[in-house]
Formats: structure tokens, C-alpha cells, sequence
């Protein structure tokens, strides 16, 4: 039996469950639409994850915080940040607190650049809840928080032993 299988009655086998496939897909679309709006900005899909992560973070990012952020090594977050300040999207700045460390900001023609970008997936989705009343809406917002923090726990745990 595959994970949210088992039997709903004595003997009887019970399908995926429908919130874990919708999940997925919609999982799986976001990662395709990260792809397309990346091949829409001429940009890397690494460089619109680290415009992404720098813009949408609480605290101020720099290049290490990115590279943990999007999974790449320090080099690699580097020469990111590299092409996108070359491109006018990004600056560095010296760190509030600390002078010895940079903080990255998108510029304001960045932001521009990639919501003009996103602008039409924005729209498709605004509406998705239109419809819903209180009690709804406050289901699906509990729903997905208790998805962020599954995937916070999971993301925040220290790694097990690799699996070869």
C-alpha cells in the first residue's frame, strides 16, 4: 500500500487521497511554472529562486544565506548573484549589524522585471478562492499550514545518514 492508502471499510481498498494528489500537482506545476518564468526573464532557474528567496525573506540575505536557500554551493550562489547584478537586478549592501557581511537587495527594475514575469500566473490564481466562505477558506488556510510546517520540520531537520 502506497502512503495515503488503506481501507476505508473492512476489506475495502481505499484510493490516493485526494488533498495529498491535488498537493502534488500542484507542487509539481509550481516547479514547471519556476522553469517557465525562468526561460521568460532569460534567466537560470537558480538565479529566479535566489531573486525569489532574497525578496520574500524576513531577514536580510547574503550570497551564503542564498546558497543554502536553493541548495548550491557557495560558488555557485556567487556567481548567481554575480549575473544578476551584472543584469541590473541585484545589489549588494553592507549588512546593517555586522559591516563585515553583505546583504543582497533586488533592485526596484529586478522586482519589476519578475513580477512582470509572474503578473499572469498572479491573475490566474487570485481568484481561486473567490467562492469560499469563512469556514472554507479557514480549512484550506489550515491545511496549508500544517503542510509549511511539515515541510519546515522536514527542511529544518538535521540530516539522516545518505542512502546509497
Amino acid at each position: 500500500m502506497t502512503e495515503g492508502e488503506g481501507s476505508g471499510r473492512a476489506g475495502a481498498p481505499r484510493g490516493p487521497d485526494p488533498l495529498q494528489v491535488a498537493l502534488r500537482e500542484v507542487l509539481t506545476l509550481t516547479s514547471l511554472a519556476r522553469t517557465v518564468v525562468a526561460r521568460r526573464l532569460g534567466l537560470s532557474v537558480h538565479d529566479v529562486e535566489a531573486m525569489e528567496h532574497v525578496m520574500l525573506s524576513p531577514e536580510p540575505l547574503g550570497p551564503a544565506g542564498v546558497s543554502r536557500r536553493i541548495g548550491v554551493t557557495s560558488a555557485a550562489a556567487t556567481q548567481s548573484v554575480q549575473r544578476l547584478e551584472a543584469a541590473g537586478h541585484m545589489v549588494r549592501r553592507p549588512h546593517p549589524g555586522d559591516r563585515r557581511r553583505q546583504v543582497l537587495e533586488v533592485t526596484e527594475t529586478g522586482a519589476a522585471h519578475v513580477m512582470g514575469a509572474l503578473a499572469p500566473l498572479l491573475a490566474l490564481t487570485a481568484g481561486a478562492a473567490d467562492g469560499m466562505d469563512e469556514r472554507e477558506r479557514a480549512a484550506v488556510a489550515l491545511y496549508l499550514a500544517r503542510i509549511a510546517d511539515g515541510y519546515r520540520t522536514f527542511v529544518e531537520d538535521p540530516p539522516g545518514p545518505a542512502v546509497r
